[in-house]
């Protein structure tokens, strides 16, 4: 391949391209997508119009960007170190392509794979280590350009729809970072978007009929009636208006002459269920599809309280959003690091921000774990962001002095005569 046909390539699955290229939905043919049961249209590009699809998209994907990622390196006593000096490590901790951070490119990504169920980026090499090739940039690629295949090797490929009418090209696994998520074989994984569009759709619907309602609907907060004709109809509303409509008229005492009633109209109670199906709705895609507490995406009841949110959040943190961490953990191990490295290094998120509670709860926990001996002044100071001590005093490990393993109970009487 010429140096020219390796630039053209490299321009045409970049990220540049995808934000000017939308084909429509991946299951649907069109940029406004399927037509559901009741009526909306669903795709993964317009379904993120849904507040709540939006919400539940949003909060998964920053919590999955912010969280520290690290590169680490296996020590021979088992333990582990920050692998800072190998090739990889900036490229998913610092900016895995000169147009974009890491945050950026993890948001997205995770974003891509919330919605079509599959995530993307190409990977392009350079000789950053003598005797072999080094991935040198990510780009991703929007799910929708993508189309997973085997050749007649049986080998997986991966066939990228090009922009401007240019032809397909395919490229090997090795040029693909490629997670998928939920799926029948675990290599394709399902859109969510699409296997509950309806879902979806009666969301859009229930907000499309608000709208209609509130919009296009003649709804007064009330009626004055007069048992003969009003000569002046003008002047009466003008007055009633003036002495008794606004915030700063509210609770004043209403004096009608000539027999004239005043009537409030409320909404029929038929016709005020679709706020309560929208909050089901919301229930629907929030919790069952995601599986966000409600209280994440503006759901509020009684179980929800600030006594309990620090429950919520660990809740959150080992039920839902460590299974997104591990996936990706796994498959960046799996799709950037040979067999040979994946024996000395891995990738891994740091959730312990997230775990923190408050700093009374914190402040225990770290007096339990110096006092046992599995944390030390220094690892203390580095949860709490904070500088080590100097001159290595606080790398020592402490213990309390009246614990004793029980192999070791009654031997400091041993060989001594009972006094009695």
């Amino acid at each position: 391949m010429g140096i020219m046909s390796a630039i053209e390539r490299r321009n045409a699955t970049s990220g540049v391209d995808d934000k000017w290229y939308y084909p429509g939905g991946y299951f649907y043919g069109s940029a406004n997508g399927g037509k559901t049961r009741s009526g909306s249209r669903v795709s993964e590009f317009n379904a993120i119009q849904l507040e709540i699809v939006w919400c539940c998209i949003k909060i998964l994907s920053e919590d999955i960007a912010s969280l520290p990622l690290h590169l680490y390196k296996r020590l021979p006593n088992g333990g582990k170190e920050k692998a800072t000096d190998h090739p990889y490590y900036s490229l998913l901790h610092d900016a895995p392509n000169p147009e974009m951070t890491a945050y950026s490119f993890r948001e997205a990504y995770a974003q891509h794979i919330l919605s079509w169920g599959n995530g993307y980026a190409e990977k392009t090499y350079g000789r950053g280590i003598v005797g072999r090739n080094t991935i040198e940039q990510l780009w991703p690629i929007t799910p929708n350009r993508v189309t997973v295949k085997r050749n007649e090797k049986k080998e997986i490929i991966y066939q990228i729809a090009m922009t401007g009418g240019a032809p397909s090209i395919t490229l090997s696994k090795k040029n693909i970072f490629h997670t998928p998520g939920l799926g029948y074989d675990g290599i394709i994984g399902y859109s969510p978007i699409a296997y509950f569009r309806e879902t979806i759709g009666l969301g859009k619907t229930y907000k499309e009929y608000a709208g209609l309602y509130f919009g296009n609907g003649t709804h007064p907060s009330a009626v004055v009636t007069h048992p003969a004709q009003v000569k002046d109809k003008k002047a009466m509303r003008e007055a009633l208006s003036d002495v008794y409509a606004g915030l700063g008229n509210s609770f004043k005492l209403m004096l009608l002459e000539d027999n004239m009633k005043y009537e409030r109209v409320t909404i029929p109670n038929d016709e005020a269920q679709f706020l309560e199906s929208q909050k089901l709705s919301n229930v629907d895609i929030g919790t069952r599809i995601y599986r966000l507490p409600p209280q994440m995406y503006g759901e509020y009841d009684k179980a929800s309280t600030y006594a309990s949110a620090e429950q919520f959040t660990i809740d959150y943190v080992t039920k839902t959003l460590r299974a997104w961490l591990v996936r990706l953990e796994q498959s960046y191990n799996f799709s950037l690091l040979t067999p040979e490295e994946r024996r000395v290094y891995f990738w891994e998120h740091n959730v312990e921000g997230l775990l923190r509670g408050d700093i009374l709860s914190r402040y225990q926990a770290y007096v339990m774990g110096k006092r046992n001996g599995f944390l030390n002044a220094d690892e203390v100071r580095e949860l709490e962001n904070l500088n080590p001590i100097p001159d290595g005093k606080g790398k020592e490990y402490i213990i309390e002095k009246n614990m004793l393993a029980l192999s070791d109970l009654g031997k400091e009487f041993e060989g001594k005569e009972a006094k009695i």
